[in-house]
């Protein structure tokens, strides 16, 4: 009888962050699961009139499922192995006819190979086999930028179909960061008189992320964790929960909520106030907003442990152990312009895929010009804003028009805000947010 497998196993079989968050919210939606041998069978009620028939052979591992989804495997898939991994799903005699005849062509057509394969040897195989496919999903990539480069950019088919036709296959090569970044293009193009230039330095960095990967092995240890999340590889909760822990006392600075297709995110930015390290929580949900970790609220100060995602420019973590409760803070140390420029030059350097870092501006005023929106510093040096009109009107009014503190994101050409913080009040901007100036206080003010 095979164990069940741990959390962090069944994430290194999940296509992206994206399937294993949804298969977390499926947990309610099965019945008639099974196990017996090295085999999982359930039907999962989804959508439709008939529940998804999902089976999982564990010796491949391969999967089944009567869901309609490309990503294999499906959120279905992942969410049964979740569920057997929590002791879900019980041992049984026999299993129904839709597993035990998908099961049966499996072996008659394996009969030749021996016998079966130990589970961590298999989950070594499933890695290997999806490193292969990535590889040669990657050099098609390669192939394909190539010809858009000899071919010129005036004859480039610029429309949103033909960047997803790319993007599609390096989802069926296992690579969804790649094929995030591709799918981007076409907003590139969209939006900007410019797009010539700003499409080539962006093929560019698609090719520079195939050359790292095909030297993926003679890179350091944390650019070469870089270049895996770049390019989609999933990372266990129980690997970044097994990275050293970066104690602080850690103030959050903003939380947002966004929603596409019914998958939520949420973003938590953390700054470290003894270090001035950032760090960004993100989690998953599909159907609804129930996110299975707290976080402290918008405006607290925690003394607690991070631990952080592998990278060479490590920013996306994990909450760690807690030190003492949530209680809020009033006084904020914040840096200017010429700091936020090094700090981000300096994370271009390690990692050159990154696409925006944290910032924290004090003593900036907003302010709206016939050019766009910006950010003075009392010197007269200003940083370009964008946001929805809603947004920067809303950081205006906050701020008065005096100086103020503002949290953001910066990608090199623009600031978007996330947060403003005035008077000892943190003020919530964006999408998905609190209104302006809600915050939930607890504890004694620091």
């Amino acid at each position: 009888m095979t164990s069940p497998w741990s959390e962090g196993q069944v994430a290194s079989v999940a296509a992206d962050a994206g399937s294993l968050a949804a298969a977390r919210t499926l947990s309610a939606s099965w019945s008639e699961t099974g196990h017996t041998g090295t085999a999982l069978w359930g039907l999962c009620r989804g959508s439709g009139k008939s529940p998804y028939r999902t089976v999982v052979d564990l010796d491949g591992p391969a999967f089944s499922c009567s869901c309609p989804s490309r990503k294999f495997p499906c959120k279905h898939a992942l969410g049964l192995l979740l569920s057997w991994s929590q002791g879900g799903v019980p041992d049984t005699a026999d299993s129904p006819p839709f597993a035990s005849d998908w099961l049966g062509r499996r072996a008659a057509s394996a009969s030749e190979s021996g016998p079966p394969t130990p589970p961590s040897a298999a989950l070594a195989k499933a890695a290997e086999r999806r490193a292969d496919r990535v590889a040669a999903g990657l050099d098609e990539l390669d192939l394909w930028l190539t010809d858009q480069i000899r071919g010129g950019l005036g004859s480039t088919d610029t429309s949103p179909a033909a960047f997803d036709a790319v993007a599609a296959r390096m989802v069926d090569a296992q690579a969804p960061g790649v094929a995030s970044a591709l799918r981007r293009l076409s907003v590139t193009v969209a939006m900007r008189a410019d797009w010539p230039a700003r499409l080539l330095r962006e093929y560019a960095k698609l090719h520079l992320l195939v050359v790292a990967h095909r030297r993926l092995t003679e890179l350091p240890e944390p650019l070469r964790a870089s270049v895996r999340t770049h390019v989609g590889y999933p990372v266990s909760t129980e690997k970044v929960r097994g990275e050293p822990a970066v104690r602080d006392r850690w103030m959050v600075l903003g939380v947002q909520t966004t929603e596409e297709k019914r998958l939520f995110t949420r973003k938590v930015w953390l700054r470290a106030r003894d270090r001035g390290r950032w760090a960004l929580l993100l989690d998953f949900t599909h159907g609804a907003p129930n996110f299975a970790n707290a976080v402290p609220p918008l405006g607290s100060l925690v003394d607690a442990d991070i631990h952080f995602y592998p990278g060479a420019a490590p920013l996306r973590a994990q909450w760690g152990a807690c030190h003492g409760q949530a209680e809020p803070f009033t006084t904020l140390r914040a840096g200017g312009i010429d700091t936020a420029l090094d700090a981000f030059a300096d994370v271009i350097g390690a990692d050159p895929w990154i696409r925006s870092w944290p910032v924290l501006l004090g003593d900036v005023t907003p302010t709206v010009t016939e050019g766009g929106w910006l950010l003075v510093d009392a010197e007269g040096r200003a940083l370009p804003v964008t946001g929805d009109e809603r947004t920067l009107w809303t950081l205006l009014g906050i701020s008065g028009g005096h100086p103020v503190t503002v949290c953001g994101d910066w990608n090199s050409e623009a600031l978007t805000p996330v947060s403003v913080f005035d008077r000892g009040v943190v003020h919530s901007l964006g999408p998905g947010t609190a209104r302006p100036g809600a915050m939930r206080t607890v504890g004694r003010r620091r």
